[in-house]
């Protein structure tokens, strides 16, 4: 099988199994708003959001730096020693992590229902943190269904608890000890797929050490920065709002975070094609990579926003409960955000690609002063209405920046025509149910996409033939 085929065929496994654990993900919020309520869910968010910032910034960038790394090893010695390095400077900055969490929360002004659910929640990250970056090997060996399995194991279980603790009548720290049980379990299953590929273990290799930080500080600083504006709006919001106003902010963008995801999944699988075709000089086949993965983006992004328009009121009733109805207002801002990560990540992907990942950081420095400014700005005034208009504002910031750095260094011309058929379909689809969106959810959803997809194959914004060659090379 070819390496196109088998990137189709990894990114077709990998959009099964993100769709079964988007579905979970969509059921487990459901269970947890429900056995927490909105204040209670606000606490979670919360919880959510100031761990997580701890975690990321534990990253220092060695997800993507292991993942070039790895894509350069000319054999399995070489791969085992850059993961094994790399895998032991995220123990060490994952350690330090779980000694400042608890240090720090003293110093915000949260419940003390907030402040002691973080010393449960903390190990969550902690296991996430090893999947994060190992994750980087299964991507440069075409294996990440493996990943996706171990997502849907971890969020099967996850689930299964849940509905435990739905029908015995749960507390935020039973739903939190839950989660960081099912993410250990996650991890050790990740560590026996792990095997085929890598002999993992603790590497001291410390003049290794010195050149992977010369070459992954401009990420840990970008990585930072990044956290600044994309999850200091949770942390800002949870400052000046009451924890219900938290909470209806937490549950659309839980499901911007689950769907986020995946264009950082597909661009995995395409940053070895580029880095290949970058040192190569094959410019051709980098601009063309680049123009597939930006067309395939545009028909994902316009089918996801003009669905989402569609039906986010039902959809976070159905998913939240009725309490959250003012949360789907709140999901169409941010579902646009969503569109502009995807291409914020096609962007960035090539600027790593080309190593140019400094060249970002004043760019990410002015993204998180704005985001920072708005934040502090138009939260205390409007809620959660200024954190999703700031979110949209950054992420869109982001992809102009990111843009610019690569027009740089690659003489880019960017076609539109897909982007423009796809917009096409997506206005129809809009003025055909517009005045039906009220109406039952899963006929609207399952119509709407359905005729979305119809008049991208009408258009021709899809090639019929190259999908048929895909299908049969790849089975």
């Amino acid at each position: 099988m070819s390496v196109v085929n088998k990137i189709f065929t990894n990114t077709l496994w990998q959009v099964i199994f993100r769709f079964i654990n988007i579905l979970i993900g969509v059921f487990s919020l459901a269970l947890i708003t429900r056995i927490l309520g909105q204040t209670g869910f606000g606490f979670y968010t919360t919880i959510f959001a100031f761990v997580q910032i701890f975690m990321i910034i534990a990253d220092l960038g060695l997800y993507l730096t292991l993942l070039r790394e790895i894509s350069a090893a000319p054999d399995r010695s070489a791969a085992n020693r850059a993961t094994n390095n790399i895998f032991t400077i995220r123990l060490l900055a994952s350690l330090l992590v779980l000694i400042l969490i608890p240090f720090t929360i003293q110093f915000f002004p949260y419940d003390p229902v907030v402040k002691n659910g973080v010393l449960y929640f903390m190990l969550v990250f902690f296991f996430q943190s090893f999947i994060s970056t190992l994750t980087a090997v299964f991507s440069k060996k075409l294996a990440m269904p493996k990943v996706a399995i171990v997502d849907f194991v971890s969020k099967a279980l996850y689930v299964l608890a849940l509905v435990y603790l739905f029908k015995s009548g749960a507390h935020l720290n039973e739903v939190l000890l839950y989660n960081c049980l099912t993410q250990f379990l996650a991890l050790i299953l990740l560590l026996v797929f792990l095997k085929k590929y890598i002999d993992l273990k603790l590497a001291w290799d410390f003049v290794y050490w010195r050149e992977i930080f010369h070459s992954t500080w401009p990420l840990a600083v970008t990585v930072v920065l990044n956290l600044l504006y994309f999850k200091a709006d949770t942390l800002v919001l949870s400052i000046y709002r009451p924890p219900a106003e938290v909470g209806l902010y937490g549950a659309p963008y839980r499901i911007l975070e689950a769907i986020s995801s995946f264009p950082h999944m597909f661009m995995s699988l395409i940053l070895p094609l580029f880095t290949t075709a970058w040192l190569s000089k094959d410019m051709y086949r980098l601009k063309q990579i680049f123009q597939h993965s930006f067309d395939f983006f545009s028909m994902a992004i316009v089918g996801m926003i003009t669905v989402t328009w569609l039906i986010s009121q039902p959809l976070m009733i159905a998913l939240a409960g009725p309490d959250f109805a003012a949360s789907g207002g709140i999901l169409n801002i941010l579902i646009v955000a969503t569109g502009s990560i995807f291409f914020g990540t096609l962007f960035t992907y090539m600027v790593v690609a080309l190593k140019s990942q400094k060249q970002m950081i004043k760019y990410f420095l002015i993204a998180a002063v704005v985001g920072m400014l708005g934040y502090f700005v138009f939260i205390p005034k409007f809620s959660y209405w200024g954190a999703a208009y700031m979110t949209l504002l950054v992420e869109t910031l982001i992809v102009i920046f990111a843009y610019q750095v690569v027009r740089k260094h690659l003489a880019l011309k960017i076609s539109f025509k897909v982007l423009g058929k796809s917009l096409m379909a997506g206005a129809i689809t809009l003025l055909l149910f517009w005045n039906w969106r009220e109406h039952n959810l899963i006929i609207i959803l399952f119509l709407s996409s359905l005729i979305y997809l119809s008049l991208l194959l009408l258009i021709k914004a899809i090639d019929k033939k190259q999908i048929k060659e895909l299908f049969n090379k790849a089975a």
